[in-house]
């Protein structure tokens, strides 16, 4: 649970609402992470603001980010663009914000695609959450979390009834002006609306149903010419909680894996291929004396382009074992051991450490 980093909340009068307040958490870890070759000290803490408020009517409001994401002054270069690592807040393309009532929760930002929110990730290994074997855990999904910012803040609808869970999620599909004060914010370059009459939406539909310890969910997306459907579904069984799934992919290139290298005689050669599907599972194991075991399998299957390359891999695992002891007082200790084919020396990473939550 988390604990809030002060003890007082900052309480303002505003026009139609009743009160907001704002508070901050925070995050923080300190280890090692083998990296393949070498074993590294790694540490790191953020702060996090966290909005909220209700108005007088009832309906519900707010919003988040982290202090390392506001970067509202960064650097533009010539042609108009920023770093892609230079999110902000302030432009939509880090944080959130949203408002809820009995119609639903409507969030706009950097949030997930409807996809994510009914289906979620795999179970998280390590101290650093994966984050030292590229985050395996992480379902590939087509829109939302990231994945497509170039497009602006993504928006995201969330409604329930009777353990039924609607999600829908789309981007505006356009991108930004070229003026002097209307900047581009990600990789591509500036958006000619003399010539760009339109641009392509992503969107993303899901529905899952919760019954007991189970829940199950379809979902639906397009960015581009890419499209996906994606199954899944999680089971709480004791003290085991166990979750998979399956995404089947149209017309994707592997652009969010990169491109993967195969050595001929000793000539390395790079290809391009296209994304087909990925399917994964993940156990949990929580014991009552706070010690936790996790375990993750992923597989993505891809199709090779040139033909050149017929003898090179089309398929990458990647699997590992992790556990974890609660402390208290949110501090917990965690480690994992994980082998990633994606990596082109397909090294086996490793880290250990202690995570925080303020």
């Amino acid at each position: 649970m988390k604990k809030l980093l002060i003890a007082t909340s900052a309480l303002v009068a505003l026009t139609g609402a009743a009160s907001a307040e704002v508070a901050l958490t925070g995050d923080g870890r300190m280890g090692l992470v083998w990296d393949g070759e070498n074993a590294q000290f790694s540490s790191r803490a953020r702060v996090k603001f966290n909005l909220s408020g209700e108005t007088d009517s009832g309906l519900s409001f707010g919003g988040s980010f982290r202090v390392d994401q506001e970067n509202y002054n960064n650097e533009i270069d010539e042609g108009g663009n920023s770093n892609e690592s230079n999110r902000s807040a302030a432009r939509g393309t880090a944080g959130s914000v949203y408002i809820s009532g009995t119609f639903g929760k409507l969030s706009m930002g950097d949030v997930v695609s409807a996809a994510e929110a009914a289906i979620g990730d795999l179970t998280e290994l390590g101290y650093t959450s994966g984050e030292f074997a590229a985050n395996p855990e992480e379902i590939d999904f087509l829109t939302g979390d990231g994945e497509n910012e170039e497009q602006g803040p993504t928006a995201l609808y969330e409604y329930t009834f009777n353990g039924v869970n609607l999600f829908a999620s789309m981007t505006d599909g356009s991108r930004r002006d070229c003026g002097a004060g209307n900047v581009t914010y990600g990789t591509l370059g500036c958006y000619e609306f003399d010539e760009d009459d339109d641009t392509d939406v992503a969107f993303s539909l899901a529905a899952g149903y919760e019954f007991g310890a189970y829940n199950v969910a379809l979902a639906y997306s397009e960015n581009g010419d890419g499209r996906e459907i994606v199954i899944g579904g999680t089971a709480a069984i004791n003290e085991f909680k166990i979750k998979g799934f399956y995404a089947d992919y149209d017309d994707r290139d592997l652009g969010q894996l990169g491109d993967f290298e195969f050595d001929f005689d000793d000539n390395a050669d790079t290809f391009e291929v296209d994304y087909d599907r990925a399917y994964g599972l993940s156990v949990e194991y929580a014991m009552a004396n706070g010690v936790g075991i996790q375990g993750l399998w992923i597989r993505r299957e891809v199709e090779i382009l040139e033909a050149f390359a017929d003898g090179a891999e089309d398929a990458y695992d990647a699997y590992g074992i992790g556990a974890s002891y609660d402390l208290g007082a949110g501090a917990t200790l965690a480690g994992a051991i994980i082998k990633n084919e994606i990596f082109a020396d397909n090294e086996t990473r490793a880290d250990v450490g202690i995570k925080f939550q303020f």
